[in-house]
């Protein structure tokens, strides 16, 4: 790794990690994952870019002193600290929102999107809200690993697909939500929104979009992906037969190829 530490941006210190050499990518992470979920694509995609990821103000290793704050302003804050004015984001699930929303406040420093399963556009439907609350049962009755394998089932797997589906990396992204899962209550500090609404203001995005999502996902995802396909002006979709929430890490080689070529193929005049 090249590069890692924190930069003070509004108030709180955000850690980020840099690596590699040439256009920017800055990966936008999913809630309540943190950077750690860009594992698979670090060494990767830094052969022959410059890469950053980063943890969100309250998400990882970067901490949230409780001030108001917006998500667009700590990651424009944060690239400004490291002299980066232009780069592609490549947002997973809540992350596709940050990046959306970024790339209506600040359009002069995208180059171009890539959105992985994006979520946080739409309200859960009854049927996720159902799966979040039996997450949250287990979780209240202390049963830690029955949580955690509900929660896998629900993104890794896919809520329709056997259970255990995805083995490769399992262990590992298991690892990442029991540390996430089992740190101390906290009080949640909601970022302000981007106004007007995003979600109303799609036709103003202005560069390349590529929407990523998995066949075996939830729907209101897939639901997602095709609505910001047809809204975002140049935008497409690719659809991934066997992902579900996490293409990054049950298909990695195919979500990085993907990125490298839009990066390579899609450049904005």
């Amino acid at each position: 790794m090249g590069q890692s530490g924190f930069k003070s941006v509004n108030g709180a210190d955000i850690y980020y990690e840099i690596a590699g050499e040439g256009e920017t990518i800055v990966l936008v992470h999913g809630a309540p994952l943190d950077s750690r979920m860009w594992e698979p694509q670090m060494e990767v995609l830094s052969k022959q870019f410059q890469v950053i990821r980063y943890d969100m103000r309250g998400l990882g290793k970067s901490k949230d002193p409780g001030q108001p704050f917006t998500l667009y302003e700590d990651l424009y804050s944060l690239l400004h600290e490291l002299g980066i004015k232009k780069a592609t984001f490549v947002g997973a699930s809540f992350g596709s929102y940050v990046s959306v929303e970024f790339s209506l406040a600040y359009p002069e420093m995208v180059e171009r999107l890539l959105l992985v399963c994006p979520g946080g556009f739409e309200v859960p439907s009854e049927d996720r809200q159902q799966w979040f609350k039996k997450i949250m049962e287990a979780m209240s009755y202390g049963q830690i690993e029955a949580a955690l394998e509900l929660n896998l089932n629900l993104i890794l797997d896919g809520p329709d697909a056997e259970k255990g589906r995805v083995q490769k990396r399992r262990e590992w992204i298991h690892d990442i939500y029991r540390d996430i899962f089992s740190q101390p209550p906290k009080e949640v500090n909601k970022p302000n929104a981007l106004q007007p609404d995003p979600r109303e203001r799609l036709a103003e995005v202005s560069v390349p979009a590529c929407v990523v999502y998995g066949q075996l996902d939830h729907p209101d995802f897939i639901e997602t992906a095709k609505w910001l396909a047809s809204e975002i002006p140049q935008a497409k979709s690719v659809k991934f037969e066997n992902s579900a929430h996490l293409p990054n890490i049950d298909s990695p080689e195919e979500l990085n190829a993907l990125i490298v070529e839009w990066c390579s193929n899609y450049r904005v005049e």
